[in-house]
């Protein structure tokens, strides 16, 4: 540590008075109060690429962000032995609580004027840009495929959970099989090529511990994933993960709808992809996945408790997906 606290104390215009490390962080103590420092696992360039996003929406008056600090010299990181670094002024407040109407109304309003506030985003010449438009039938293909692999394996290896997996596995894999069908017939790369005109992009993180709540401030941090993409993508993470806390509650859902349109429109078309997106087994397909591909410890603890939330959820999601045009 003392190697960062001298560095940082070098390279910024700041005195370094305590580091705490927290979570997946450090909390600096300094001359001009208190920062995050992260550390990040990728290139410079998409350094540049995440700075610059944030500093068009602050150009754009989407004020409540984590901005980079820069160094003296100009650079939104500093590298220490081979590994960046980025300054964070501290936001103040306390992590989103999906169970908190009043919270999810203001996570849902805050995403909306991210997503306007992003347009028109042009990113600075030295950074790797991150594109993820028009990837997702591929994605879902991809995931149908290993959901096929899990089958054979399970099949073969014959063991009472594997059987569990036998039992349900044709239902969701003709769930996402449909899903890729309609996105063939959906207006998908319509989408993306409006959404590559307005160079929009997405926060592609968007969880209760990236939204941060303050009184009637909601602050969104923690940028390291965004990319373009449809706008649809935040929207739906942050459906997926309040409807996996009330049962799939369309009243609920409509409650994130309305107050993210209150600020930003969403399209007939975008609803449609949409519901794309919520319809594909993404949790069975990454709980599945993990329990072929992880160490038996956590196959043993963990995997039977996850699968039951997974089938659980079945017929909740089906009425939600046959009630979805509420929403609209």
């Amino acid at each position: 540590m003392g190697d960062l606290d001298k560095e940082i104390s070098q390279e910024y215009d700041l005195t370094v008075k305590n580091i705490i490390p927290f979570k997946d962080f450090f909390i600096i103590e300094s001359s001009t109060g208190k920062k995050v420092v992260r550390k990040l696992n990728f290139s410079p360039e998409r350094i540049w690429f995440i700075h610059g996003a944030k500093e068009h929406l602050y150009r754009n008056n989407f004020c409540n962000l984590d901005r980079f600090i820069c160094t003296k010299e100009g650079l939104p990181y500093i590298n220490i032995d081979g590994t960046n670094y980025a300054i964070t002024e501290g936001v103040q407040g306390r992590e989103c609580d999906l169970e908190k109407r009043e919270d999810v109304i203001k996570a849902s309003m805050a995403l909306a004027e991210m997503h306007s506030a992003s347009r028109g985003y042009i990113p600075p010449a030295q950074s790797m840009v991150k594109d993820e438009l028009g990837n997702l039938p591929a994605h879902f293909i991809k995931r149908l495929d290993e959901i096929k692999r899990v089958k054979k394996t399970a099949q073969r290896e014959k063991g009472s959970l594997d059987y569990l997996i036998l039992q349900y596995i044709d239902y969701f894999y003709n769930l996402g099989e449909d899903a890729v069908n309609l996105i063939g017939k959906s207006k998908y790369n319509e989408l993306v090529q409006k959404t590559r005109e307005e160079k929009l992009f997405c926060h592609h993180d968007y969880t209760h511990s990236n939204i941060i709540i303050d009184n009637n401030e909601t602050s969104i941090v923690n940028f390291s994933l965004c990319s373009f993409e449809l706008k649809v993508y935040d929207i739906a993470n942050l459906l997926r993960r309040k409807m996996r806390k009330c049962y799939w509650d369309i009243k609920e859902a409509k409650v994130i709808i309305d107050a993210y349109t209150s600020v930003e429109p969403i399209s007939d078309d975008e609803f449609f992809v949409m519901k794309i997106m919520l319809q594909f087994p993404q949790k069975f397909w990454r709980v599945v996945n993990k329990y072929y591909n992880s160490r038996r410890s956590w196959r043993d603890k963990t995997f039977e408790r996850k699968f039951d939330e997974v089938i659980e959820e079945i017929e909740y999601h089906k009425n939600f997906l046959d009630r979805y045009d509420f929403l609209h």
